[in-house]
């Protein structure tokens, strides 16, 4: 699919100046840092350079006097608690460095609950509940769910059972009556920083109960490691405190003294070397995961938990094939979900401005990962929905501009979806449908996306950073990008743009990895290698699945428009600068 590409505005000259004299950046990297709002030398100072920031008080935030209050209260009086946690990377990160901190560093009784994905569902339950009241739990750590469970905090108080909520996702208009909420997205917490995952909030919990107990913080330093992988896992925005964050957890992330944790990059060879947040996003982050998705999460959490060596290899090459079970599962719903698309009378590209699919008994792990798929594929707002004896679970994934909590809500309000049974945010929802209301969600989700959205946001679009020319890139401009690392949302990874490019020598497929529907491509490969010329200047090329480019840039050859990223590619114990194809324009 074609994209446009949309520029940034260029800043203005006098900023620019003034920074030139203030910094001594080369006038690229200063477009960069004023497109992405910093405008001074102190702000500049404070982006490049979190290790050097301080974290905010951890009790800015609403409640959390109330929690460590409670926490301390049943350190002292030797209760049980029980940490209720989520299945995905975010919320098994949560757990364990909630369960290494009370265990290993305060000695309390802890256990920990992870509701299975596909019998159980997300968040708190009260038959969950009810097993913690049999097994005298006298306190429920809530992490990364539970800002919604009104009748479930309710129903726990009637069994005498404290719970304190530490969640970052959107509250409803009626909060649970727990004993504390720490929530920094609720409208009444002043907190300075919105922005943090859940584990973000569990690790400034663990802050707030160090300092209330004259604890030496540096003791949150032995989980930044952990909470650094569900920040950047969870795709919150890379400002702020996650930035500083994932960038004090990757810098000690390749050598961390973490047993699971340092056996599952070795399994990776990422032990070692400097870790960055591909690496998680790619490697980590879809083995734990994957355990969540095709059963019990709790297998990643004794992983990062266990003191064992031998436990650890074991569990890590569980993870192995749990991944690979449920990329199996994500190609086969992948291509049933296509095929029922384009079938008769189904999807119109022209027409549908939403995506609906739903089948019998698909897999509900993967069912969001499938709904990304077909959000790249088609570039719509998309819902998979999985139906067994009646009820449909889904996952929705959408699209710039287009909010799919609201869209959900709006749906909820017309009696289409349950309230307890969806929750998410912009870009990722998921829900709870009666199967015969699927028909109806479906015409109705269509339409408020249709009714809202104009059409030009239904184009797929490229964001560049920056037009510059090949004699702007040299190793200075390379070492300045990688002080805008760690990358990630409101911080991604500059793309570039240069006109008149030539291109030197042959044009290469290689790879393996295409479009199964395209099988004499998928011999040749799907991705393209070459040289490209301008100004006299080469450099060595890379697009990863633009094989389809291949006719263009061949045949063209000279006066091409290449969308890229600058990186550095080590091979063999040398380094040289590469670029990394986006897109291609004649």
């Amino acid at each position: 699919m074609e994209k446009r590409w949309e520029f940034k505005d260029d800043p203005e000259p006098n900023i620019i100046d003034e920074l030139i004299s203030q910094t001594g950046f080369s006038l690229p990297i200063l477009k960069l840092l004023v497109s992405r709002g910093y405008t001074k030398p102190e702000d500049i100072e404070t982006f490049l350079h979190p290790e050097n920031v301080e974290y905010h008080d951890p009790f800015l935030m609403k409640d959390m006097d109330k929690a460590v209050e409670r926490i301390t209260d049943a350190l002292v009086d030797r209760e049980n608690i029980l940490i209720w946690g989520d299945y995905d990377v975010d919320g098994i990160t949560s757990t364990s460095i909630l369960y290494l901190f009370f265990l290993r560093r305060l000695g309390l009784k802890v256990d920990y609950a992870i509701p299975n994905r596909e019998s159980e569902g997300y968040g708190l339950s009260k038959e969950g509940i009810l097993q913690a009241s049999k097994d005298g739990v006298d306190l429920i750590i809530t992490v990364d769910c539970g800002i919604t469970s009104v009748q479930e905090v309710a129903y726990a108080k009637t069994l005498g059972i404290d719970v304190i909520i530490t969640d970052h996702h959107e509250p409803d208009n009626e909060l649970p009556d727990a004993y504390a909420i720490i929530d920094p997205k609720r409208t009444d917490c002043n907190y300075p920083y919105k922005h943090l995952a859940g584990v973000g909030v569990a690790f400034k919990l663990i802050q707030g109960i160090l300092a209330s107990n004259d604890m030496p913080q540096k003791i949150s330093d032995k989980f930044i490691n952990i909470t650094a992988i569900g920040t950047a896992a969870d795709i919150v925005p890379m400002t702020g405190e996650n930035r500083k964050i994932v960038y004090e957890g990757l810098e000690t992330l390749g050598n961390c003294p973490n047993i699971g944790l340092s056996t599952l990059l070795k399994k990776l060879n990422f032990y070692g070397n400097k870790v960055k947040v591909n690496h998680i996003l790619f490697g980590l982050a879809p083995r734990i995961n994957a355990v969540g998705r095709m059963g019990d999460a709790g297998r990643a959490v004794n992983l990062l938990i266990t003191n064992d060596t031998h436990d650890a290899n074991d569990i890590v090459e569980e993870l192995e094939r749990e991944n690979k079970r449920r990329r199996e599962h994500d190609a086969e719903t992948l291509s049933e979900a296509i095929n029922i698309l384009e079938g008769v009378d189904n999807f119109n590209p022209k027409t549908d401005k939403a995506i609906v699919v739903a089948c019998e008994n698909w897999h509900v792990g993967v069912i969001g990962i499938v709904a990304s798929r077909l959000v790249e594929k088609y570039y719509r707002p998309s819902v998979v929905i999985s139906i067994n004896d009646g009820i449909g679970k889904g996952s929705c994934r959408s699209i710039s501009g287009i909010n799919i909590y609201e869209v959900l809500r709006e749906c909820y309000e017309l009696n289409l979806l349950e309230q307890e049974n969806f929750g998410g945010h912009n870009y990722a929802a998921g829900f709870e449908i009666d199967s015969a209301k699927i028909p109806e969600f479906k015409k109705k989700f269509n339409e408020i996306i249709s009714r809202t959205t104009p059409d030009k946001d239904f184009k797929p679009f490229l964001k560049i950073d920056l037009k510059i020319d090949f004699n702007d890139i040299d190793q200075e401009m390379m070492d300045n990008l990688y002080l805008f690392e760690p990358f990630g949302p409101y911080n991604d990874q500059p793309v570039f743009a240069t006109e008149n490019v030539d291109i030197v020598g042959d044009v290469r497929i290689v790879g393996s990895k295409v479009d199964e529907n395209n099988r004499k491509m998928k011999a040749k490969g799907n991705h393209l290698r070459m040289k490209l010329r301008q100004n006299g200047i080469v450099f060595d090329a890379i697009g990863f699945n633009l094989a389809n480019k291949f006719d263009l840039v061949n045949d063209l050859r000279s006066n091409l428009k290449f969308a890229y990223l600058i990186e550095e590619n080590n091979w063999n114990g040398s380094s040289y600068i590469q670029l990394k194809i986006k897109d291609i324009l004649a």
